[in-house]
């Protein structure tokens, strides 16, 4: 069975027991690596196949779980091999809940972590004809003409149609491929990197990404625009974007400094409501493409996280503010911190117009050890000793990029001693390393929640809430009473003389309050040498 490359150098390919691929399939399944026999962490067995954890388990990749899986319930038949990326979509969607439920236990338990967390998938509303981002890699072929391909990791295949796109998605690939390939605007084709389409049904923006922008082909493409306009009613702005490097991240321009949007007609604005709370965001900024689950989505993490009137959220990875906004009736203060200026600039926004009266701020810069220090306030730990009992204190949300979080980040976030963190993936196989991350610094799953969040494909997103598993000792004075390092040293720096003898806030709003009033001075103190 073939299915999606996988992004990961130098693993070997096995399910349980052997399945049969034919030559095409082995090739489009897992380039360059060898399936004719099981690797270490699997075993063979005479009628099902079971996944048993061993020395190899870091070889065990979650799409080899799903081919366990679907091996199991003997519904090789009815897979579509010739789409990789689509792979499941000929089966019954009750089966294929089945199928990813099953993988993500053997998955966990091959990995040694607590299976008996999973509970069944939570499935998508719309299973198919679901995603609110679609795209297309433009290839010329040898004989001149267009070629429109899922892109990286699907092969050069030509694909106009999806089964997992809208049907105006798919009108759209197929009015621009007989169009681009006129001899009017062939010009416009022969620059493209990608043809992305974003949002529902009914209002679309397009965003066309060239690798070369000149003169003459930006007045062939404002006369595509007006062609767009007249030709395609669905589509209700039009975008230029301009990539030189050919990044294969088809939203994002590797050239420092550059602003390679330019709007060509309609809002500078998608939108969506998830909720009960209507958000617009920029055409660069990051969005789940399968928005019909969100209110599941948005709703588990709010009975997972339990925000309290006295806590303060921290979103990373904030975005357009979807989960800050939507989980900001609850917490009494929300802070959100993400790289991508205009995402953030759009955050704000969503929060007035939404949650006028909350607490609601964001911090435009990437999330590294550094701005998880600096940039976000003070934590309760700061104000408390970490021998004494603390209020509710902090919570935290992580919606990384699909590869994770960057070194340290884990260790940066637990040195603030939060009570609670939602950890979410949207690839399972970062999922036993980051936990392990976790583990090494004192937090381990206390639940689970795994959503279908990509109906079709061999690919789920993971929803880990961690807590606190041990405590830090605290050190102890010379007259032998313990107290807190960190909290005695900050007592004892220039501009915090009057809180030496200061007894610590009994609330938890009373330490917000304080923290808030030193923020300034305690920028300028680490600012000093020590």
């Amino acid at each position: 069975m073939a299915f999606p490359r996988t992004h990961r150098s130098g693993r070997t390919a096995h399910a349980g027991r052997r399945i049969d691929f034919s030559q095409k399939q082995k090739s489009a399944a897992l380039p360059g690596k060898t399936a004719s026999a099981p690797a270490r962490g699997t075993r063979a067995a005479a009628s099902t196949n079971t996944p048993e954890q061993a020395d190899g388990a870091s070889d065990f990749l979650f799409q080899h779980a799903v081919a366990l899986a679907v091996s199991n319930a003997r519904l090789e038949d009815k897979l579509d091999t010739e789409h990789p990326h689509e792979i499941l979509v000929p089966l019954d969607y009750a089966d294929e809940c089945r199928v990813k439920t099953d993988a993500v236990r053997s998955f966990w338990q091959v990995h040694g972590l607590p299976a008996q967390m999973v509970h069944a998938i939570i499935p998508s509303p719309v299973p198919r004809g679901y995603r609110a981002t679609s795209k297309r890699r433009v290839y010329v072929t040898r004989d001149s003409r267009l070629r429109f391909c899922m892109g990286y990791g699907a092969g050069r295949e030509e694909t106009l149609r999806s089964a997992l796109e809208p049907e105006s998605h798919n009108d759209v690939y197929c009015w621009l491929k007989k169009t681009l390939g006129s001899p009017a605007y062939r010009a416009v084709g022969r620059s493209l990197n990608f043809i992305v389409v974003r949002g529902g049904a009914a209002r679309l923006t397009l965003i066309l990404n060239f690798f070369h922008l000149d003169a003459a082909v930006m007045h062939k493409t404002k006369l595509l625009a007006d062609h767009v306009r007249a030709e395609l009613p669905q589509v209700a702005a039009m975008f230029t974007f301009l990539d030189e490097t050919r990044s294969e991240f088809y939203l994002e321009s590797r050239a420092a400094g550059a602003h390679p949007f330019k709007k060509l007609f309609g809002s500078e604005y998608l939108d969506l409501t998830a909720a009960g709370c209507k958000f617009l965001y920029p055409p660069s900024a990051f969005s789940q493409v399968n928005e019909s689950i969100l209110d599941a989505f948005l709703r588990e993490a709010k009975l997972l996280l339990k925000p309290g009137p006295e806590s303060t959220l921290i979103d990373l990875f904030s975005g357009y503010g979807l989960f800050a906004v939507a989980l900001g009736d609850a917490p009494e203060r929300v802070v959100g911190m993400d790289f991508n200026g205009p995402a953030i600039h759009a955050a704000s926004g969503n929060a007035l117009h939404n949650r006028p009266d909350a607490d609601i701020e964001f911090v435009a810069a990437a999330v590294t050890p550094s701005s998880i220090e600096n940039k976000l306030p003070p934590c309760p730990s700061e104000l408390y000793g970490e021998d004494e009992e603390q209020p509710e204190g902090e919570l935290f949300i992580l919606d990384p990029p699909r590869n994770g979080v960057r070194p340290n980040v884990i260790a940066a976030i637990a040195k603030r001693s939060p009570a609670r963190v939602l950890n979410i993936f949207c690839s399972a196989d970062e999922v036993p390393g980051t936990l392990k991350a976790w583990k090494h610094n004192g937090y381990s799953p206390s639940a689970v929640r795994v959503f279908d969040m990509f109906p079709g494909s061999p690919n789920v997103e993971t929803m880990v809430l961690l807590e606190k598993t041990k405590k830090k000792p605290a050190a102890a004075g010379r007259n032998g009473r313990k107290f807190s390092a960190k909290t005695n040293v900050r007592k004892n720096r220039p501009g915090r003389a009057d809180s030496r003898n200061a007894a610590p806030p009994k609330s938890n709003r009373a330490a917000k309050k304080a923290a808030r009033s030193h923020d300034e001075i305690r920028r300028h103190v680490r600012q000093k040498p020590e």
